[in-house]
């Protein structure tokens, strides 16, 4: 944690300041991370195709071309993120059902970064109907298959 407040507060000085000081820090182990994700996959600023999803050398990381406003954002990278305990998921909206899907498929068109993230002792999520609504019409349509 001191490692993520030191980045945010040394990227008020610039991002890449922020990333120096988080490279330098300890190994990251978090109990838990709460993550949301938007209606693209994207969670914890890292978004769809970016370059900061193959960081492995740092636990924090900075994004100076963020496909949303803010476009300088500091942020855990996947492995810190992997790491964790617990990574829990709270997902609410229609507009995010079809994210939802992706992060849940086996094999999806797009692989989307939440979908990615796996903790290292247990990963939940908690969605509301809207956001689960084409996770259940998938099972559905499961069931008509297998019974």
């Amino acid at each position: 944690l001191a490692a993520l407040r030191e980045a945010a507060a040394a990227a008020g000085g610039g991002a890449a300041a922020a990333a120096s000081q988080a490279e330098s820090a300890p190994p990251l182990r978090l109990d838990a991370v709460l993550l949301g994700m938007g209606p693209d996959g994207h969670t914890a600023s890292l978004f769809p195709a970016h370059a900061v999803l193959c960081e492995t050398g740092r636990a924090v990381t900075y994004v100076d071309d963020s496909p949303k406003p803010p476009a300088c954002r500091v942020t855990l990278t996947l492995p810190a993120i992997n790491a964790a305990r617990l990574a829990l998921f709270v997902v609410t909206g229609g507009s995010k059902a079809s994210a939802v899907r992706a992060a849940f498929a086996a094999q999806p068109d797009e692989p989307v970064p939440a979908g990615l993230v796996l903790a290292a002792g247990r990963t939940h999520w908690c969605l509301d109907e809207p956001a689960a609504a084409q996770l259940r019409e998938a099972e559905a349509a499961a069931e008509r298959l297998y019974g």
